[in-house]
């Protein structure tokens, strides 16, 4: 599972924030660490996100387009070569690669889709499965900030509201039934404020469903 690495700030962030503190009238900034720490423990600069980064998009991406070695690509901000192989594994896993690192049938599929290699997957399986239509509804929400939101003077109600959606068997279960719910209610924003749902949110994932519907439409073969 994906998370994001709590890091540092560099030197050249900390300076920027600094000068929000003033920039309109007149400002303070108040450091939570020492002086030493900032001259002697933090970077003189950000390190590229290419560099912190899941890079499996990009590996996936660049032997599309024929690059046979990427331990030798050229980024002009090169990850550690742990970062690429790491995510040659996971596509190799996924049944992107074979075994001699060359992309696969399953891998050119995957390419088409503009999402995470392990959604493009479920696609795919889902295919297979005769759950495509779930599936699709289950990625397109993951793809979507959170559905819910959690008002501070409603709070308790906000939970029991949630609650409801809730399946024991799995949160993308959740998610689905959030859905159909919604769906079966004619998409109302109305009933989305009722239940503490982000209706932004949904129709974004109704956007997100039929664009990657269209995709596997195209990608069948004739």
């Amino acid at each position: 599972m994906d998370a994001l690495q709590i890091t540092p700030v560099s030197q050249a962030n900390a300076n920027q924030r600094s000068g929000r503190a003033g920039r309109t009238g007149p400002g303070s900034c108040y450091r939570l660490y020492t002086e030493q720490a900032f001259r002697y423990e933090f970077f003189m600069s950000t390190i590229p996100e290419i560099q912190r980064t899941n890079l499996s998009n990009v590996v996936l991406l660049l032997k599309s387009l024929g690059v046979r070695n990427l331990l030798e690509f050229d980024f002009m901000d090169p990850p550690p070569q742990d970062n690429i192989l790491n995510s040659m594994y996971q596509l190799w896993v996924l049944g992107a690669f074979d075994n001699l690192g060359e992309l696969t049938a399953i891998g050119r599929k995957m390419v088409e889709y503009p999402l995470d290699p392990s959604l493009s997957k479920m696609l795919i399986t889902a295919e297979d499965l005769g759950c495509t239509a779930e599936v699709l509804t289950i990625v397109s929400m993951l793809s979507v900030p959170s559905v819910f939101y959690r008002p501070k003077e409603r709070a308790e109600e906000s939970d029991a509201a949630r609650e409801k959606f809730f399946v024991p068997e799995s949160d993308h279960l959740t998610l689905l039934h959030v859905y159909q719910l919604w769906k079966t209610n004619g998409y109302s924003d109305q009933w989305c404020t009722e239940h503490f749902v982000h209706s932004k949110s949904m129709r974004k994932a109704r956007e997100v469903r039929q664009q990657l519907m269209d995709i596997m439409k195209a990608e069948k073969p004739v």
